[in-house]
């Protein structure tokens, strides 16, 4: 069930109305953590903007648990979002996190005390509690961005390239939180990245944006490329065979290089190549990336 939806939505900035967003539409569901990529300045960030209620798209509209979400909605309040964290530089963590805790409703101090300790344990900031921000390095404050994003146990993530400044411990303990927000406590997330080796471990698909428009929504399929490589060029007119014969399921790359992606059709290959004396160098696979499939995508 999506209990998150964007729809047909549109941004256009300057005296040319250079679109940010065109017409952009896709849902999340519960428990479903889904990654949004592109290139920069592909409208990324303005789109999570739009959601986030910062900025007022031209046209469209953000649905939440089937009810259109207004900026300024009080249902914000239900959200996590980090875009662009702020601190009280001059105050520790601690305290930062506990003003919020006060600001967003929860009066019990003892519930405060607990919720921000046990936070602060969770990102790995227990240490430096009583540091202040203004001390911190980017990665630190990343943490305590999590943090502050984590602090009301929101239903629903918005993450802007949230590994971005973090140390492999730390990306480590990110995917570990949003796995478990979304498996276990059933949280719909939505971040943005172009670490794609981190999109990879644990969403559960992929957006992609590219100039403002959808180009891709779905999972993410790993596929596995065999290549042939043969001592010498493949003569013209055998290459000619070779392709006839395939039907446009084999791609022949650099004059002695035959590409296919299904498993099946080494033998015959290896057949057609043995029958006209074509002598075989080495066979390999590779297993394509989701960088791959980024690179053919946006024409890098």
């Amino acid at each position: 069930m999506s209990f998150f939806e964007i729809n047909h939505l549109s941004k256009s900035y300057g005296k040319n109305k250079k679109k940010a967003l065109d017409n952009v539409t896709f849902d999340v569901k519960a428990g479903e953590i889904v990654a949004l990529i592109g290139k920069n300045g592909a409208g990324k960030t303005t789109l999570l903007n739009c959601i986030a209620g910062n900025i007022t798209p031209d046209t469209g509209k953000v649905c939440y648990k089937g009810t259109e979400l207004l900026r300024e909605d009080s249902r914000l309040n239900e959200f996590g979002i980090l875009i662009q964290a702020s601190f009280f530089n001059y105050l520790n963590a601690y305290d930062n996190l506990v003003l919020l805790a006060k600001a967003s409703g929860i009066k019990d101090i003892n519930v405060i005390k607990n919720k921000v300790n046990s936070i602060l344990t969770l990102v790995d900031l227990d240490g430096k509690k009583k540091a202040y921000v203004k001390s911190f390095s980017f990665g630190q404050k990343q943490r305590l961005g999590l943090a502050q994003t984590l602090l009301h146990d929101p239903e629903f993530l918005i993450l802007d390239e949230p590994f971005v400044g973090l140390d492999p411990l730390g990306k480590e303990m990110l995917k570990g939180v949003i796995v478990d927000k979304a498996k276990n406590k059933k949280a719909g997330i939505l971040f943005s990245s172009h670490d794609l080796d981190d999109v990879s471990d644990i969403c559960d698909r992929v957006v992609m944006i590219n100039n403002g428009k959808k180009v891709f929504d779905d999972v993410f399929l790993y596929k596995k490329t065999y290549t042939v490589i043969c001592q010498k060029v493949i003569q013209k007119q055998i290459g000619a065979i070779i392709i006839e014969q395939f039907k446009g399921k084999v791609t022949i790359v650099d004059s002695n290089k035959i590409e296919f992606v299904e498993k099946n059709l080494i033998n015959e290959v290896l057949s057609i190549l043995f029958t006209n004396k074509i002598k075989i160098s080495d066979i390999q696979i590779r297993e394509s990336s989701l960088y791959d499939f980024f690179k053919s995508e946006v024409k890098i």
